[in-house]
């Protein structure tokens, strides 16, 4: 009898979904770097169809990231915050812009350590994943104004993001995820190499 009690009370205690993500929250939002190996699924709504990519991903507290594309093909996507690469080498391009609201998806631990000043925050529990779905309070303009945290709630880990624009929806899974790495300034920063064609975006198209 007092074993089954013991149980009861054991699972009477198991961590509500708002429970998780404080406990992730408290976890992630001092990180001063991530590492994972990362796979995106890009789907379109309409069509019916998905695209996935496979890589490392690397994030630098506040602003900067890189991932090292190695599925469909070999691409390097990589911000210092100031400026955002996309080099295709099989392609011999480059892709130079500036930060936009396309990149906030791989900056997701900067904003999680004043979230609520900006976000209001509505969690659920669906087949063992705790979702904490964001959105930007109707007085705030951030440029990702909507995204859905996937967590674990056994080992307080996020394992992915969700996010929707127009008619995709973009997941971003993470695994063999690190926190506080050692990273190097020269990560974030990239040199197209002699002869590549480079393409920039000044915020009104390719040019």
């Amino acid at each position: 009898m007092i074993s089954i009690s013991l149980l009861g009370v054991g699972f009477l205690l198991a961590a509500t979904p708002q429970e998780t993500l404080n406990s992730v929250i408290s976890k992630y939002s001092s990180a001063s770097s991530l590492k994972a190996i990362f796979k995106e699924q890009i789907c379109s709504k309409s069509q019916g169809t998905c695209q996935e990519l496979r890589g490392t991903f690397i994030y630098s507290s506040p602003n900067k990231f890189r991932l090292d594309v190695v599925i469909p093909m070999e691409q390097l996507v990589v911000s210092d915050g100031n400026t955002f690469w996309i080099y295709l080498p099989t392609q011999n391009q480059a892709i130079q812009t500036k930060p936009g609201p396309e990149q906030e998806l791989f900056l997701f631990v900067s904003r999680l350590s004043n979230y609520s000043e900006t976000y209001t925050v509505n969690t659920a529990q669906k087949d063992g994943t705790v979702e904490a779905k964001f959105t930007a309070k109707p007085d705030k303009q951030p440029f990702l104004k909507e995204f859905t945290l996937l967590l674990d709630p056994n080992k307080n880990d996020i394992d992915g993001i969700k996010i929707t624009e127009g008619d995709s929806e973009i997941i971003f899974y993470m695994e063999s995820v690190k926190l506080n790495v050692k990273t190097s300034p020269s990560q974030f920063l990239f040199s197209p190499p002699e002869g590549t064609t480079i393409i920039k975006d000044t915020g009104t198209g390719y040019q």
